[in-house]
């Protein structure tokens, strides 16, 4: 309890503060909102051909990446085998 007996309270100005602030809140989100919207739709007129191409790169069917074994016939098999157990050598630095 305050020893004065007076009670302090925000008050009409308190109150005015908070709903300007929430009014420049809402106004804020409603122009976020209108503006997302509006580049959505020109990314649609500039690109209608962007999520077509997206589907038809992902359901293409790609050839499986040739082996050693494949491509040089004169190698032999532990050299094959070598070649695709083994990590890549980095060059040392110098």
């Amino acid at each position: 309890m305050n020893p004065s007996d007076v009670e302090i309270t925000a008050g009409l100005g308190g109150f005015l503060v908070l709903f300007g602030l929430a009014l420049v809140l809402w106004f804020l989100g409603r122009d976020l909102s209108r503006r997302l919207r509006r580049m959505r739709q020109s990314e649609a007129e500039h690109h209608p051909q962007t999520e077509a191409t997206t589907a038809e790169t992902t359901t293409a069917v790609q050839d499986p990446p040739t082996t050693t074994a494949e491509q040089d016939p004169s190698t032999s098999t532990a050299e094959q085998e070598r070649s695709t157990t083994d990590p890549p050598v980095s060059p040392p630095r110098p």
